[in-house]
């Protein structure tokens, strides 16, 4: 077991290794998660933590990450992304993600069985764990490009429900791979109509449950957040309900904690900024859920660079490398195509060059790093699954996190 000195020490190091990254990040306008990454990812070729004697292991684990970083990451985004306009998008962030999504996921297992001779299920699971995106790395860069703020909310608001939706995708074909035979792995009697209508089945109701349970948990700490003034308070209610709203959707009823920490945060960022929240209470919510999130960014970004093997991800690099064009290429189809559709019958086209900036500024982050971690040992091709997904995420960090910005420049959307 890891002594608790070395994982403060791990902490105290990650905040050390963020301030020079920090002053360099705006320095050179880039962004800041992006360089902690990077700077992590190179600094994992030297045995730093054998040598200083500090630990990020405890930080890089499934059950970290899911039950302490993403609730607040994922809660901070929903409750501060524009409602306004996110109400406005709403239709083409939905189908974004429910049509895109389902095949995306189809696409990157047929083509990843095709060019990798792998398990057509388990090419589909990775397809799952990999394609969802995280923009945490790119909207501070946005905002200070003067990106258009609808620009923004499409990104935003696509990765938030496409990261509820698609842990469920998940939960559902890691369960059929459990149970798979090895017929079945391959595609042979997979879609049965009892198979087919038992993942249906699975989805719907773990999707659902947890938007049900967001909405009450938003609308109940909506009421308290009414009922009191005292800060203290405010902020002990609303870390409740993000972290207690998570477990008992998680652990308790096994609905899905994202969607509900997610349709909580929607609620509160839209009703209880305008009805229960004087404007001095909320900048005070909002200043110390930024702090918290900032802190929780930083030191889960530190751990990503320095845990992922920078000599295992080289090593495999080809492939690495095969896997993240497939996912850029899978993703310009989805996005161009659905959007060439969309531009058809909505009043307000999006723009081609928005739609660059969709799929270049879609990388891929924390979503699959959790979801890697939660393979266990009797998960066929798990070995190889999780060193395509940490060397997908690393390349997409580094790849298209540091040159952003000359995609901002280049298709003017700044």
């Amino acid at each position: 077991m890891v002594e608790t000195t070395a994982v403060v020490l791990g902490v105290l190091v990650s905040f050390t290794i963020a301030i020079g990254v920090r002053i360099l990040a705006n320095r050179i306008l880039l962004p800041y998660t992006v360089l902690l990454v990077t700077v992590g990812f190179t600094l994992s070729v030297f045995p730093l933590q054998t040598y200083l004697g500090f630990s990020l292991d405890p930080l890089f684990t499934h059950d970290a990450i899911l039950f302490i970083f993403l609730p607040a990451i994922v809660f901070l985004g929903a409750a501060e992304i524009d409602h306004k306009r996110f109400r406005q998008n709403l239709l083409i962030t939905v189908i974004t993600v429910l049509v895109g999504l389902p095949l995306a996921i189809t696409a990157i297992g047929w083509l990843g069985a095709k060019l990798f001779g792998m398990p057509l299920l388990i090419m589909l699971l990775f397809g799952s764990m990999a394609y969802p995106i995280d923009p945490v790395a790119v909207l501070s860069l946005f905002e200070d490009a003067g990106v258009s703020p609808r620009l923004a909310v499409l990104v935003e608001g696509e990765s938030l429900l496409d990261d509820g939706l698609s842990i469920v995708v998940f939960s559902a074909l890691l369960a059929l791979v459990r149970d798979a035979t090895p017929a079945e792995l391959t595609g042979t009697g997979l879609f049965s109509l009892n198979r087919f209508g038992g993942f249906v089945i699975d989805f719907l109701t773990v999707s659902l449950g947890g938007t049900l349970v967001g909405i009450g948990i938003g609308y109940a700490t909506y009421r308290m957040q009414r009922a009191t003034n005292d800060q203290a308070n405010l902020f002990m209610i609303s870390f409740i309900a993000v972290y207690g709203g998570f477990y008992v959707a998680e652990h308790v009823l096994h609905v899905s904690g994202i969607l509900a920490t997610v349709v909580t945060g929607l609620i509160l960022g839209t009703f209880s900024k305008e009805y229960a929240l004087t404007e001095e209470n909320l900048e005070f919510l909002v200043g110390i859920w930024e702090s918290i999130v900032f802190l929780l960014e930083t030191m889960l970004f530190v751990a990503i660079g320095i845990e992922v093997s920078s000599r295992q991800v080289l090593s495999t690099l080809p492939i690495v490398l095969t896997t993240f064009v497939l996912l850029i290429g899978v993703r310009a189809g989805v996005i161009y195509g659905i959007m060439n559709l969309l531009n058809q019958v909505i009043e307000d086209p999006v723009p081609v060059s928005y739609q660059h900036v969709m799929i270049w500024g879609g990388m891929h982050g924390v979503i699959p790093i959790a979801r890697a971690l939660s393979l266990g040992p009797a998960i066929p091709f798990g070995g190889q699954l999780r060193t395509a997904v940490f060397g997908v995420v690393v390349a997409s960090m580094i790849i298209q996190g540091l040159s952003i910005t000359s995609v901002l420049e280049s298709t003017g959307v700044t």
